[in-house]
């Protein structure tokens, strides 16, 4: 297996991400109501330490698991989390004047070309039926809707899959 490491495009950068550093970082992302609707699902409360903190952890041993930045004139800044897992590819932009600008699409992007440089033969992602960005972006990447099941919440999911 290949070494973790940055993956970047141009402006915008996935590093490993480091803990325990990064969950004070990424601990407001996760108390934001947008992001737990859209990530975990409806009536979720808002994230303390010690749940980023088992969250981070598993990630980072099952998946590549990355902090988002991007870079500013002399900084790189983090403004989300996203993992490349075979079964989950969570992508979360945590800062919301970081939203809506494309970059979790480049994300996509970048984490697509690294599981085809891992020698993966397919990724699986799920997203809520109420999550059309994310069902959007998935599917404007070659992701094709293969089924739908429900969680323990009884909330209807999307299961997708993309052949590398």
């Amino acid at each position: 297996m290949k070494e973790k490491m940055n993956l970047t495009d141009k402006n915008l950068r996935l590093r490993p991400a480091k803990l325990p550093e990064d969950i004070k970082t990424a601990l407001p992302w996760y108390q934001d109501a947008e992001v737990l609707y859209f990530s975990e699902g409806k009536g979720v409360s808002p994230y303390d330490y010690k749940i980023v903190e088992r969250m981070y952890h598993f990630f980072v041993e099952k998946c590549e698991f990355y902090i988002i930045e991007v870079r500013t004139k002399n900084e790189w800044i983090p403004i989300g989390d996203a993992g490349l897992c075979r079964d989950c590819l969570p992508i979360v932009i945590g800062r919301k004047d970081e939203r809506s600008k494309g970059i979790g699409k480049r994300v996509l992007r970048m984490l697509i070309e690294w599981a085809r440089a891992l020698d993966w033969e397919e990724l699986q992602v799920s997203v809520y039926t109420y999550n059309e960005r994310a069902r959007r972006l998935y599917e404007g990447a070659g992701f094709d809707l293969i089924g739908t099941k429900r969680d323990k919440q009884r909330n209807e999911i999307w299961k997708f899959c993309l052949r590398l």
